[in-house]
């Protein structure tokens, strides 16, 4: 198992990422401490089945685990929260 960085650093707000193997590897979350960080991952938008639901305030790594996006290669993030941020990185077997 190898887990490869999907963004280029922390990333907030709300986008896409591509994930070529179609497995989420792992999650590293940035928080200030005293506010929640909220991450939801979907599959292909806004509106897509929700694949991560996570709050908290505390800072950590969460995983490794092969977290499956099905049949599609693009997730929908939302990250939010004061002082919250994320770094995604895919399994790849």
């Amino acid at each position: 198992m190898l887990l490869r960085s999907l963004t280029a650093g922390k990333i907030s707000g709300t986008g896409t990422v591509t994930v070529p193997s179609r497995l989420v590897g792992a999650i590293l979350v940035s928080t200030d401490g005293t506010n929640a960080a909220a991450i939801v991952l979907r599959k292909e938008n806004a509106s897509g089945a929700i694949i991560f639901d996570l709050s908290s305030k505390t800072p950590g790594f969460f995983g490794p685990f092969p977290l499956e996006s099905g049949n599609t290669s693009t997730l929908y993030h939302d990250i939010s929260g004061t002082g919250a941020s994320a770094q995604l990185y895919e399994y790849v077997p």
